[in-house]
């Protein structure tokens, strides 16, 4: 069977199959539906935007971390639109690569010929799904030409891992809407895990008071007025509610599982296929650097901020080497890089920066399997750090100019949230009851919001000689 055939073989296969192998997708193992994501109502909306004659929306694109349940959003996608009249392809790329051995171009080609028509001369429109497109080198050329080649008949639905941006360019860019997918909130839990539903009215007013008050009275204001509602919500959720999330399910695909031992095992497999697949899609990096990579995120778990030289020195690896593999990582957004204030200007450039994980389950995996050198309290706090950057990486894209620095300088905060000309301080913790590092801070860069978020507080508190909030961290993730 030549190459043409076997292509043929496959497309047919998939035509055959797509709506069997997409059920396990959307439904459960009680053939009940599975909640859907927010993300999905969102592609959802730009899908039907599509069949309102609106051709901007001709090629849509998720992306986002490994884990984020960008497949799952696909197919659910898919299934609720089966029944439309049209063609669907419903197409892995990881296969279409590395099974097939072909590639987007080809396998588009051989659709073609099976339907012994080109695609602008198709009867009805064709919905392309693409899984994992970064797995084709040339997926981008090769979904421009499909969009310029079909006009307006075709939709194309694309997900891949963050690496794929590394080869994006503008071109690319005018013509797809991409859409960022990112590890769940707490509220996305509740809802998902055990069908609570949070207020959505209530999180905009505990965003609105935290990242749009002018003084960190007007934080406190706002916040005791929705208060005596905010613990009604804590009233339906179980105390260990919040220490699964954190520590186990921040990330969809590991909801159906219950067995703690199970979750960091498929946790463990996530990073694997990260640094395997993700990190050197081209075959750049040879296996030995791949083998300093594990070692390199123990670190970063371990760490506050991150010297290159010296882990160069350590690992007895080229400075530029680790450097390297730290740009991968951040570019898999499997590592979010905070810098030091003022890093915009050249002379502290060269300043350590701070690397958290783009979801507190990553930490806790390597904790909980290689354990810990530094003690539980501060390790906890390093999981609040992860929790806080991760939901300021969601909140940002709302807000703009914004930026998320850090204090690098002696008892300096965790955070500062820039918007516009205001600098918003955070500290977070277990129990935090001192104001020293965000009283610092906000004096170094001269900010009248200072923010201390502390898991252990129950009560909303404002200290009015020194201007500083304290919010219970609970409060918070209801965002």
């Amino acid at each position: 069977m030549n190459q043409e055939e076997k292509i043929q073989k496959y497309l047919e296969q998939q035509l055959k199959t797509c709506e069997l192998n997409a059920r396990g997708y959307v439904f459960d193992i009680n053939n009940k539906k599975k909640p859907k994501r927010d993300a999905f109502k969102v592609v959802e909306k730009y899908f039907n935007l599509f069949l309102n004659k609106n051709d901007s929306y001709r090629w849509i694109d998720l992306i986002g971390l490994r884990g984020t349940g960008k497949t799952t959003i696909l197919q659910q996608l898919y299934y609720s639109k089966k029944n439309m009249d049209a063609y669907f392809l419903v197409l892995s790329v990881d296969d279409i690569v590395n099974v097939l051995q072909s590639n987007i171009a080809e396998v588009i080609q051989g659709f073609e010929k099976l339907m012994k028509k080109s695609l602008w001369e198709l009867d009805k429109p064709l919905f392309i799904f693409l899984d994992e497109v970064q797995y084709d080198k040339n997926w981008g050329v090769s979904l421009k030409v499909l969009y310029d080649k079909a006009l307006k008949n075709v939709f194309v639905f694309s997900t891949g891992s963050s690496a794929l941006l590394l080869n994006t360019n503008a071109d690319i860019a005018r013509r797809v809407i991409s859409t960022k997918i990112h590890p769940m909130s707490f509220s996305e839990f509740m809802e998902i895990k055990y069908d609570i539903k949070i207020s959505k009215t209530i999180s905009t007013k505990i965003e609105d008071a935290i990242f749009n008050s002018n003084n960190s009275k007007e934080i406190f204001e706002k916040l005791e007025k929705i208060e005596t509602e905010i613990k009604k919500i804590y009233f339906k959720i179980k105390p260990f509610a919040f220490d699964e999330y954190l520590n186990y399910s921040s990330l969809p695909y590991v909801l159906g599982l219950d067995n703690k031992e199970i979750i960091l095992n498929t946790i463990r497999k996530s990073v694997e296929r990260i640094i395997m697949k993700d990190m050197s899609i081209n075959n750049e990096l040879d296996s030995k650097t791949l083998g300093t990579v594990e070692h390199i995120l123990y670190a970063v778990a371990n760490m506050d901020t991150i010297n290159f030289s010296t882990l160069s020195q350590k690992l007895g690896i080229s400075r530029s080497t680790v450097s390297d593999i730290f740009s991968r990582l951040e570019k898999t957004e499997l590592l979010i890089r905070i810098y030091p204030k003022g890093s915009h200007f050249k002379q502290v450039t060269n300043k350590p920066s701070k690397f958290l994980f783009a979801s507190p389950v990553f930490r806790n995996m390597y904790y909980t399997r290689l354990g810990s050198i530094i003690d539980e309290k501060n390790g906890r706090g390093k999981l609040l750090e992860d929790l806080i950057s991760m939901y300021i990486m969601r909140i940002k894209e709302r807000y703009f100019p914004c930026s998320l620095t850090f204090d690098n300088e002696d008892n300096g905060a965790d955070f500062i949230f820039s918007v516009g000309d205001k600098k918003i301080v955070i500290e977070v913790g277990v129990n935090k009851d001192k104001h020293k590092q965000v009283l610092q801070t906000m004096k170094r860069i001269e900010s009248n919001l200072g923010i201390v978020l502390s898991e252990q507080e129950t009560e909303l508190k404002y200290d009015k000689k020194n201007n500083i909030v304290t919010v219970p961290l609970s409060y918070f993730v209801l965002i």
